[in-house]
């Protein structure tokens, strides 16, 4: 079942990612927490069930064992030139770059760009175990995704999903998702599109789980008008959002290197009254800040899209 894994490198990998980021250390809330997390995501991915109990296995039991950055720089070292490595050695790979991409969060934020004085660089600090607590640690993980960072505002929407460290609240979870989606990130359509149909809303679960299948194909290739053939296939809205997530994804992100999610433009970008030409419009013409008066708190409240 391994292989398994190998087709489903970037679901698997995410598991990973959301599992540690609460802490790694070994206890048994945690345990319990991270199996939590992996089915949330299995589920979202419409996995196997037993797929999904073999990567808790793998999670839980296997890499957990790898914790802090120092212990994968000494399996790196003692790596010789020509050797032949196993599924196993990719996996331990796998949880050694999560480990330094978590680490990353706490840098990132308080570099000049994103400073923020409220966020400790250690709570994300895997030189060293972690204690637990899911409370303490939602609060952190929080804190961080203030900054827009995606990983953790998309891990605070998994969080809100199943209660962990907070109260349960899918509303709360749908937002935070949105975020992610209309900044790019596909496994927030995924996440989204499943705490749709956990709300019962099963018409907003297909657009968004049919915008995450055409992102998967298109927009990482950078493509923004799609073929006949797609648009054919998929309703109008659900074509019009991967026109926005594509246009932001090259226009703003990769334009002007804004890794970081800008909420207040997300905002204004998910306003009903808006037609398409707006929406564009504001989007391909983003710094001249005219989509701010949608924000301004001068302005007259609007209701949010109502497919959302």
């Amino acid at each position: 079942m391994i292989k398994e894994i190998f087709k489903n490198y970037e679901t698997f990998y995410n598991m990973v990612l959301s599992t540690t980021i609460m802490s790694n250390n070994q206890n048994y809330d945690l345990i319990n927490d991270d199996k939590k997390i992996i089915d949330f995501i299995g589920q979202a991915h419409k996995f196997d069930q037993n797929f999904i109990d073999y990567c808790k296995k793998v999670i839980t039991e296997d890499l957990i064992r790898l914790a802090r950055t120092t212990d994968q720089q000494a399996i790196y070292n003692s790596r010789r030139f020509g050797e032949q490595y196993t599924d196993e050695d990719s996996l331990f790979d796998i949880k050694g770059d999560v480990l330094y991409i978590l680490q990353d969060i706490g840098k990132d934020a308080m570099s000049p760009s994103s400073y923020n004085k409220a966020i400790n660089p250690g709570w994300f600090d895997y030189s060293h175990y972690k204690s637990y607590q899911a409370d303490v640690r939602f609060s952190k993980i929080d804190i961080a995704a203030s900054t827009g960072n995606v990983i953790a505002t998309r891990q605070i929407g998994i969080l809100y999903s199943l209660g962990i460290g907070c109260k349960k609240n899918l509303d709360r979870a749908i937002t935070r998702f949105k975020y992610c989606v209309y900044w790019g990130d596909i496994s927030s359509m995924y996440y989204l599109g499943y705490v749709y149909a956990l709300k019962g809303d099963l018409e907003n679960s297909r657009i968004y789980y049919d915008i995450a299948t055409i992102c998967e194909s298109y927009l990482y290739a950078g493509v923004t008008v799609l073929p006949d053939s797609i648009k054919k296939r998929y309703n109008e809205t659900v074509i019009n959002n991967y026109i926005y997530i594509a246009s932001i994804k090259q226009d703003i992100i990769k334009t002007y290197n804004m890794t970081n999610i800008d909420f207040s433009f997300v905002e204004a970008i998910l306003t009903e009254s808006l037609d398409f030409h707006q929406r564009m419009n504001y989007i391909n013409n983003y710094r001249d800040l005219n989509w701010k008066e949608i924000t301004n708190s001068s302005a007259k409240t609007r209701k949010p899209i109502g497919f959302n």
